[in-house]
């Protein structure tokens, strides 16, 4: 009898080694770090998220106010977001074109998580409230999504789309616009003979030598491989050929220096520009410039060809 049980007892222990064993856990708990924030649906700012940390937020195009957007439908000061007494007060200030919350023009109303609102018929944003983790997410997302990661400037999927907006904005009012493509000169050479990592570093010191060079309403991003675009908003041709020689000595003029190895570069710029020519289409802007870009590669590198 006693075999018995020590033999049962011995096989329920076998058995209890395939089962899992729960136990109970206390709840855990996690800091709440809720805070009020927006996030662009649309338009300029597109999946950018901004933290609103201050008692009150304004929003524009103008570069004096807080959120600035390179939005022309929108008015310098357009709006401001009041948070007081744990509430968040949106209020249009007097802006051409209005402020939307959820499809209905306000003049001044509380916002509620999860409001839309419309600023422009291309900006729009969400107002949201979320913890630490939730911000950080998104703000990854933005960064994935729109930047490139060896650069930290615009990718070309996004530039593209705001390359279309300026493109359609400038034939709607006929307005000067013109395109930069921007090649680092045998720079296949510096990865072969530096080695990748030095390729990365001059590719994001030469990012940040044109954006040194180029005005802030200007846009540039990196449009692959080792090449760089820019469009100059309301720039004619005179002025694309001034900022492109701008652009073109400041990359010359001193060597990038990485793990003690002195590497020079230079780069081959290509312009069109909507003054000059008819373009039906953003592509053929583009191939414009690629097409000088090659002009200027062609008789010697390390200039501009108009």
């Amino acid at each position: 009898m006693m075999e018995k049980k020590k033999e049962k007892k011995a096989k329920g222990e076998e058995e209890g080694l395939d089962k899992t064993i729960v136990t109970s856990l206390e709840k855990l708990s996690l800091p709440k770090d809720e805070r009020a924030y927006i996030l662009f649906i649309s338009g300029p700012l597109i999946g950018k998220m901004c933290l609103l940390d201050q008692d009150e937020t304004i929003i524009g195009r103008a570069d004096d106010v807080d959120i600035s957007i390179n939005d022309s439908r929108i008015s310098r000061h357009h709006l401001r977001i009041l948070l007081s007494g744990g509430d968040a007060i949106i209020e249009d200030l007097g802006s051409t074109n209005g402020t939307f919350v959820n499809g209905k023009r306000v003049e001044r109303r509380a916002l509620k998580n999860g409001d839309k609102v419309h600023i422009s018929s291309d900006t729009l944003f969400k107002f949201a409230v979320g913890d630490e983790a939730e911000r950080m997410f998104q703000e990854e997302m933005h960064q994935m999504a729109n930047y490139d990661a060896v650069t930290g400037i615009l990718n070309k999927h996004s530039f593209m789309k705001r390359l279309t907006e300026e493109f359609s904005f400038a034939k709607r009012n006929n307005l000067s616009l013109s395109f930069l493509m921007i090649d680092i000169d045998f720079f296949k050479k510096v990865n072969d003979t530096f080695g990748h990592m030095a390729g990365d570093y001059v590719l994001n010191g030469v990012a940040q030598r044109i954006q040194t060079a180029i005005r802030n309403e200007d846009i540039l991003a990196r449009y692959g491989g080792e090449e760089f675009a820019v469009i100059l908003r309301g720039t004619d041709l005179t002025g694309a050929q001034i900022l492109a020689e701008r652009v073109r000595k400041l990359v010359a003029s001193e060597p990038f220096k990485f793990e003690r190895k002195s590497i020079p570069a230079t780069v081959s710029l290509g312009i069109a520009s909507m003054t000059e020519n008819e373009f039906a289409s953003p592509g053929e802007l583009v191939s414009c410039a690629d097409a000088n870009l090659y002009k200027s590669k062609e008789n010697g590198r390390n200039r501009v060809t108009p």
